[in-house]
């Protein structure tokens, strides 16, 4: 199945447009979707939500577009608009027009996602079939390997993190030599008093390039109530493989998993450690001194 080259982005936005549609158009729908017919979901077309393992240190997630004819006859899909919608976030829409035979991903910048259960979207297609008229067309687009939902809950926990607790990394350090090097990362947790009570900070997870030092973890849960005093420790990192080409073609080694216990938190759900550019840097330049490459 051939991929389109292209890459479409959608942007978080309402589209506005001015025009005798205007009266008739409700809020954030655009004038192509005013003016197109409403048709039910193509049968040869299917949408899945998705985000990338290379995607996952940012905010970027994609609606794939699946073009399988049924009746062996070709034909191309121009979409014009695309929005996607949850209960979980703000709408996000993408005005095209955009050419594909077979596949196309949208990508898009997600909002700031809610709490709560499900993580199937709806996609809102305005379009035409090679040269017919425009049409609208809408379906659920699953999530069928379940890590856009694994997106939304992140952020669910790291908005309860954050109305709970603030999270400082200082600088990291390489102490020892060669294989006995370990980098030192200290961390500060400092309770803001605006949780909802009961929040605690459990751990930290390993990642696929690096290991965390036992000692170093906290061993009892860091309670993050109003009247809970900061804790700082330092976390102690080796690396958890020494293949060149594992840090070559790294894309998740450097996002470390916080562990919460918070009521209504999605189990499994975990915001990442708060590491700038500079620090991942200093993370990746120490794997070839432990590895001693």
């Amino acid at each position: 199945m051939m991929r389109t080259a292209g890459v479409v982005i959608l942007a978080v936005a309402a589209l506005v447009a001015c025009g005798p549609d205007d009266e008739s158009r409700t809020p954030g729908e655009s004038a192509s979707v005013v003016s197109a017919e409403p048709t039910p979901w193509p049968r040869d077309l299917t949408a899945w939500i998705d985000q990338s393992r290379m995607q996952r240190s940012g905010r970027t997630a994609f609606v794939r577009l699946v073009h399988e004819p049924r009746d062996g006859s070709p034909s191309t899909y121009t979409v014009e608009t695309a929005t996607v919608s949850s209960p979980r976030f703000a709408s996000v829409t993408w005005s095209g027009p955009e050419h594909f035979g077979n596949e196309i991903d949208l990508e898009f910048e997600l909002p700031p996602a809610r709490c709560g259960t499900g993580s199937d979207v709806t996609v809102g297609l305005t379009y035409r079939v090679d040269d017919g008229t425009l049409r609208h067309s809408s379906t659920t687009a699953a999530d069928r390997y379940g890590a856009f939902g694994l997106f939304l809950d992140r952020d669910c926990a790291q908005a309860t993190l954050d109305s709970a607790a603030s999270v400082d990394v200082g600088a990291p350090a390489v102490v020892g030599d060669r294989s006995a090097a370990v980098l030192h990362l200290p961390v500060t947790i400092t309770p803001s008093g605006r949780g909802d009570g009961g929040a605690a900070l459990l751990g930290f997870d390993d990642t696929v390039l690096f290991r965390l030092l036992p000692d170093s973890v906290p061993s009892r849960a860091i309670p993050l109530g109003a009247d809970d005093p900061p804790v700082s420790l330092v976390l102690q990192i080796v690396p958890a493989r020494c293949d060149p080409h594992a840090l070559a073609e790294d894309k998740v080694g450097t996002l470390f998993p916080i562990r919460l216990r918070a009521r209504g938190l999605p189990e499994g759900a975990a915001p990442y450690l708060p590491l700038d550019d500079d620090q991942r840097a200093a993370l990746r330049r120490y794997v070839p001194i432990a590895c001693d490459w």
